[in-house]
């Protein structure tokens, strides 16, 4: 199975959102696992974690596993304020169902 890379940008907040939202979309069109490259993010606020909480569900239903890749301590922060985890190799958003 390929793995496609998405490199996430250096502004993931409100104000950048909906082109980062349709390129990730487009991004599932491909087929094969996706990873998100998180290395060059530096500001980010709760609108990526809902991309993120979509994505992880839309990899889930669509039989895919979505990785996190180099996670910056901003992100973690703002995953954490909106009550989410990450697996403890920081490489996957653990969601639970409730």
């Amino acid at each position: 199975m390929t793995i496609e890379t998405f490199i996430l940008p250096v502004d993931c907040s409100l104000r950048s959102i909906r082109p980062l939202h349709a390129e990730m979309a487009a991004a599932f069109q491909a087929e094969g696992d996706l990873t998100l490259d998180c290395s060059a993010l530096a500001t980010c606020d709760l609108t990526v974690a809902q991309l993120l909480v979509s994505a992880t569900r839309t990899a889930a239903t669509t039989g895919r596993t979505l990785r996190l890749a180099a996670v910056p301590a901003a992100l973690a922060t703002v995953l954490a304020r909106a009550g989410l985890a990450l697996s403890p190799a920081a490489d996957r958003l653990l969601i639970s169902e409730v």
